[in-house]
């Protein structure tokens, strides 16, 4: 089994998000995993300015590529966190789910609907829900909880 963790990130527009993946990257170190994250040119544009040094991520994919090889068996993780807070993070979210259904999967919901979305997601899923924007804290205690139980699980 792979130690690699795939992160899939959806479009940047809310600013929480690549705060809480550089925080979610960093915790998976810490616990002996490797974060890759799969994101749009955007996305993984604001991840590697705000990592230059590449301290927390190592790896990047693009995200439809990631999804290809998903689908055609090339690739697999034990475990996939998923950062949504629109219906595009929610598709993406949906299709690795089906693709990975052996992966332990934990969805990140954000932005000023994330409980609406949280409640369209009919797939299993560990959840966190915080309807931020900005302030990460109310993320941060549940990810911590969820990220070392699910690396447990793993």
């Amino acid at each position: 089994m792979t130690d690699e963790v795939l992160l899939l990130l959806g479009c940047p527009q809310i600013p929480v998000q690549s705060p809480i993946v550089l925080y979610v990257a960093n915790l998976l170190n810490d616990l002996g995993k490797v974060p890759v994250v799969a994101a749009n040119p955007s996305a993984k544009q604001l991840i590697a300015v705000s990592d230059p040094k590449k301290h927390y991520v190592k790896e990047f994919q693009d995200v439809d590529r990631t999804i290809a090889d998903l689908a055609d068996g090339k690739v697999g993780y034990p475990m996939i966190v998923s950062f949504i807070h629109n219906d595009a993070g929610l598709t993406y979210t949906t299709t690795a789910a089906a693709l990975a259904p052996q992966a332990v999967l934990i969805t990140v919901l954000f932005g000023e609907h994330a409980y609406d979305i949280a409640e369209e997601i009919g797939f299993p899923t560990e959840k966190i829900v915080a309807p931020v924007t900005h302030n990460t804290r109310p993320l941060l205690t549940k990810i911590d909880e969820m990220i070392k139980w699910a690396v447990l699980k793993i």
